[in-house]
């Protein structure tokens, strides 16, 4: 558990860095939304790469101090991968796969958000037969394929 101050402006810079999602590699879980009641509220955590205090979880005598607020030293994330990292398997979690997880997720987040409003795409299906064999892309993989330079101008497919 953290105890040290982070200054607001840093929190929403990590807010507008992470777009309000878990860092965690494959999560993505949005953290202004509990999935099961639809209520909106904050469900995020904060938590510290290299521990604020040296003896936290991936604790350093020197640089705990030097990066207890420092962005770069800071993930937002889910309540389920808040525990995995910093109490159930910190060992399986150290610094380097930790600022690799932030690293990417952050690089996406900022490439998807990036798209200009102009660059929306409608997406036309055709599909045909070929032979016995029916031939088809689903919307997934068509947005996929227009990421990241377009989107789908229709999310409701």
């Amino acid at each position: 558990m953290s105890i040290s101050y982070i200054p607001d402006s840093v929190k929403f810079r990590l807010w507008g860095k992470a777009a309000g999602r878990c860092q965690y590699q494959g999560c993505n879980e949005r953290l202004w939304l509990d999935e099961l009641t639809q209520v909106e509220f904050n469900t995020a955590y904060i938590a510290h790469i290299i521990a604020d205090r040296p003896n936290g979880p991936r604790g350093d005598e020197t640089l705990s101090e030097i990066l207890k607020s420092d962005i770069s030293n800071l993930m937002l994330l889910c309540d389920k991968h808040h525990r995995l990292v910093d109490i159930a398997d910190v060992v399986g979690h150290p610094t380097t796969r930790l600022q690799s997880m932030k690293c990417r997720h952050e690089g996406r987040m900022e490439m998807v958000t990036d798209i200009s409003e102009n660059h929306q795409s409608h997406l036309l299906f055709y599909s045909a037969s070929i032979g016995a064999h029916s031939v088809g892309v689903s919307f997934e993989e068509a947005r996929q394929a227009l990421l990241p330079e377009r989107y789908p101008a229709d999310r409701s497919r």
